[in-house]
This record gives structure tokens, sequence and C-alpha cells, in this order.
């Protein structure tokens, strides 16, 4: 668990090149250093993301663009992340062993208009459809602004073991056995009175475990913006911006073997994850903000935290950990309590 901690400082910032012009899609999308999992070249210079088609859009590997006239507010957050994506991160990826599954609720869902959920390791915001295979009413694309907060152990606690925290965006997992979702981390560790935190940008197609991209800029303050998407129930895609040091990555990838999508469920999630095959103890993570929130399907409907249901956290001893709060219809403020134990 210590060797975990000390490679924190050991990052290495790896920009893609710009390429003097446009390519078609095969020459922009070449391999990372994990099988499988494919990034896109940076656009050239000079490059109109925001006049660019939908195709070349797609060629480099961006997100898709809300349609402004319909989307006004999603498409300006989109723009906004889109804007601050001045480098584009060759991504040095990390299998790890942390998961990031499924809600274990507490009780049975029987309503996406349930207005408060239960979990022992969800809390954020849920949106439930009626899709019960991939198709036209499936999500197509889940996307947030959330701030890195700072990690630590709960006030007065110096256990000797890790405690971790992560937020995404994602769907499915809800009501079904997969998820697709990428976020951000933040684990503290305590031993002997001597502290060490964990900060790493992420994605993962569950049940595979989650992926770490190890040289991507990320502090407590920063602002994220994460966007997972779809184009089949087997082909996904995740884009990550720091804001405030204007890189990006883009990830396509797939899930593992016998797994499809559904797209039956929609979530803006701050979760404790499972690690060494336990519900890890919840990072003291204190508040976090997200904003911009939303999801769409395939056949353009919208949804957001404001038509969701709530979803609070719990311990093992039906004592509660982590809830949200809405502030508005796209944002709202996740909170621990009990000092995150």
């Amino acid at each position: 668990m210590k060797n975990m901690f000390c490679t924190l400082g050991a990052m290495l910032l790896l920009a893609a090149p710009l390429v003097s012009k446009a390519q078609g899609r095969n020459a922009n999308m070449f391999a990372t250093n994990l099988p499988g999992v494919i990034t896109f070249a940076a656009p050239p210079e000079g490059f109109g993301a925001l006049t660019a088609s939908d195709e070349q859009l797609a060629d480099f590997g961006f997100p898709p663009r809300p349609d402004p006239a319909v989307l006004p507010k999603q498409y300006a957050s989109w723009a906004k992340a889109i804007l601050a994506s001045h480098t584009r991160i060759v991504p040095t990826l990390e299998q790890t062993s942390i998961f990031h599954g499924p809600a274990r609720l507490r009780e049975e869902v029987e309503s996406g208009r349930a207005s408060t959920l239960e979990s022992y390791n969800w809390s954020g915001y849920v949106d439930l459809n009626d899709a019960t295979r991939f198709g036209s009413s499936s999500f197509s694309a889940i996307a947030t602004d959330v701030v890195v907060p700072t990690a630590s152990q709960a006030f007065g606690v110096c256990s000797g073991n890790a405690d971790y925290g992560s937020s995404w965006a994602g769907m499915d997992g809800a009501t079904s056995n997969d998820v697709l979702q990428a976020g951000i981390e933040f684990d503290a560790y305590c031993f002997e009175g001597v502290t060490a935190t964990l900060y790493s940008a992420w994605f993962e197609w569950y049940p595979s475990a989650e992926i770490r991209i190890t040289n991507f800029p990320i502090a407590p303050g920063d602002d994220y913006f994460l966007e997972v998407w779809n184009t089949s129930a087997t082909q996904g895609y995740a884009y990550l911006v720091n804001e405030n040091a204007n890189e990006a990555v883009t990830i396509s990838f797939n899930p593992p073997s016998g797994t499809k999508l559904i797209g039956n469920s929609a979530e803006w999630i701050t979760e404790r994850p499972e690690s060494n095959g336990t519900t890890a103890t919840l990072t003291n993570y204190i508040a976090e903000p997200f904003w911009n929130a939303y999801g769409t399907t395939h056949e353009n409907r919208v949804f957001d935290p404001g038509s969701s249901a709530a979803m609070v956290m719990f311990d093992s001893n039906s004592k509660e950990i982590s809830y949200p709060t809405l502030l508005g219809d796209s944002a709202f403020l996740t909170q621990d309590a009990n000092s995150a134990r």
C-alpha cells in the first residue's frame, strides 16, 4: 500500500504532438500501453473544434457536440471544455485492482421516479429510463464538471490503511451489472503519523477494474470536465479535461468479454469503491461540487440531476456517510458525514 503512494510525485507529462494536416480516422487513432485501449492524436494546429463537422470531431476523439439551438446550457458546458483542451495528452495507463461497481442498494429499485435511493457505495444523483436493451432510448452521453476535493482520513484517525474516494460520470449500474464511467480518484493514507495522498484521473467499464491515467495533471481544487459516451453497446469513449491545466485526454475502449451496455441509467456519483475484495473506507473528502451535469439519450432526450433521484450512501452499520444536496437542475454538492467513517 505504501508503494502505491510513493509514486505520487513521479508523474511525467507527455503531450501528443500536433499533426501538420488533417488525417483520416485510422491515422488519428493509435494504441496505448494497455491492450485494447485506444487514444487519438491531437488535431492539427488551427483546428476549429467549435465549427468542425460532427465527423471531424469524431475523427479526433472529441465528445459529441450538443445542439446549441436545442441544448444551449449543455452546449456551453461542452464548448468551455473544448476551449480548455489546449494540449492533448498521450495517456500512460495503469491497470488497478480497484472496482467501481454497480450500486449496492439497501432496497430494490422499483421505479425511476423514486425521490431518494439508499446505497452502501454511491452518493449523488441517478436517473433511470425504461430501456431493457441497447437502443434509441438508451443513454448516449453523460457529462459533468467537478472540483477535485482534498483527501484525508477521518478526523483524528491514523489507521495504517488507505481510504478511497472517487467521483465520476457514467451510465448503467443502478439496475444492471455493467458500468461505463470516467472520473477522478482521491485517496488518503496515514501510518504512525505520516500521511500521504493519491490523486488520479481514471476510466473503467465494469466488470473490468479501474484504469488510471498516471500522467494526467490533477490536484485538489482543479476543475475537471468528465464525459463518457457510446456509439454501440460495446464501444465506449471517455473525454477528460483539466480546465486549470488546459490539458485533455480522450480514450476509446470496449467492455470485458460478454458484457454489453444497456444504457438504462445515468449517474453523477461520489463513491467508495471496492479494493482488495471489500468496500473501502470512504476518504474524508469534506464536500465536492458538481455542475453542468447532464445526460442525453440516442433519441435526444435530456436528463439532469434535477429530474433524477438522490442517492445517499450508508456504511455497513446503517450510518449515513455521504449525501447530495441539489443546488439547481444541473448542479449539486456531495458532502461526507460522520467524518467519512
